[in-house]
């Protein structure tokens, strides 16, 4: 009995020490240093765009910050990296609304609801999945 309740600290300990270092690296690197000592900056001077949080910010600095050193992160798309290239102070509020709703699409999903029905009677098709697999082929 005492043997395992030392073997479980032991295994905790040793989980520990893998893990800790590799955060300890993360949050000192001069990625994250330099972001976060341009977002207090911002702060401090209250420029900080309207609505924006850290989270955004720190996404859209470190993606500047690697389209500056010339490293590749290996994700996103040639518009992405272009819009990481511009500078996160010039960020403006964009509507949220589509472009491509038009007035005849509420009757739209209703006519391929309705199409909806009548597949699901006739294949057995059932649950979410099938439903959105249907109406995306449908609009």
């Amino acid at each position: 009995m005492r043997v395992l309740s030392v073997l479980i600290v032991l295994t905790g300990l040793g989980l520990a020490a893998v893990f800790v270092p590799q955060q300890a690296l993360a949050a000192t690197s001069p990625v994250m240093q330099a972001c976060s000592q341009q977002w207090s900056d911002m702060k401090k001077a209250n420029k900080v765009p309207e609505g924006e949080k850290w989270s955004t910010f720190w996404s859209q600095c470190s993606k500047d910050h690697a389209a500056k050193s010339g490293e590749d992160t290996g994700t996103g798309t040639a518009t992405e990296k272009k819009a990481a290239s511009t500078p996160a102070k010039t960020k403006t509020k964009t509507a949220s609304i589509s472009e491509d709703d038009s007035p005849s699409s509420a009757q739209e999903k209703k006519d391929c609801d309705a199409k909806w029905s009548a597949n699901k009677a006739k294949t057995g098709a059932h649950g979410w999945h099938d439903y959105f697999h249907f109406m995306a082929q449908c609009m």
